[in-house]
């Protein structure tokens, strides 16, 4: 399995394609894709790669991270799906960019909501969810226990942790879901890859984020 990460937008934020590179079966996480140079250059890497996109995935509502919704449903024709607690950012999407100044293309209709337990197929890989509310209501992280990787989302950083002063945040939820559904869990040795900033890892976090000692 490959991880191909495009920093995008004006928030910086990280989009994530995950693909076997025996089927070329790939996902996209959060298609944050916003200027025609960060969509032309996500549409060469995967013809570059002969990625076929089965799925788009969100980790939640907010902007950056379903900016290029609209694109990537129309441009790969795969189905996208949310957790349907953040759906009420989802279809808000257009008003959450009036706030920052900044035009969204209308969201296209959801094609399923995800709930844990559910999985999606890449290759011989599965790639797991769970739900882990704080910095939205219907945040979620996928895992693939084979390649011991985890996509957090805004859920937890290198030393920091997602924001919960936005619309149904809550800082107690968070923390909550970091220890008992990602540090509990999951081996120190499992990869963590935040919607902003650079890689880390369970241990690292455990041992050193200041908002979880």
């Amino acid at each position: 399995m490959k991880i191909k990460t495009f920093p995008v937008n004006p928030f910086q934020m990280n989009s994530y394609v995950y693909y076997c590179e025996n089927t070329g079966e790939g996902m996209i996480i959060d298609p944050g894709y916003y200027t025609k140079y960060e969509q032309d250059e996500l549409t060469e890497y995967l013809n570059e790669h002969n990625i076929k996109i089965k799925y788009i995935v969100n980790t939640h509502g907010h902007i950056d991270h379903v900016l290029g919704n609209a694109f990537a449903v129309e441009q790969f024709q795969a189905p996208n799906f949310i957790h349907e607690d953040d759906l009420f950012l989802y279809n808000r999407a257009e008003h959450q960019g009036l706030l920052y100044g900044i035009q969204v293309t209308k969201m296209p209709p959801v094609s399923g909501f995800i709930t844990p337990g559910d999985s999606f197929a890449l290759g011989n890989n599965k790639v797991e969810i769970v739900h882990t509310p704080g910095h939205s209501p219907g945040g979620i992280c996928l895992y693939d226990r084979a390649e011991k990787v985890i996509f957090c989302g805004d859920t937890i950083f290198r030393l920091s942790i997602g924001r919960t002063d936005l619309p149904g945040g809550d800082y107690d939820t968070l923390l909550n879901s970091i220890r008992t559904k990602l540090f509990n869990p999951f081996d120190d040795d499992y990869a963590l890859f935040p919607g902003h900033m650079e890689s880390t890892t369970v241990g690292y976090e455990k041992a050193n984020n200041p908002f979880l000692k």
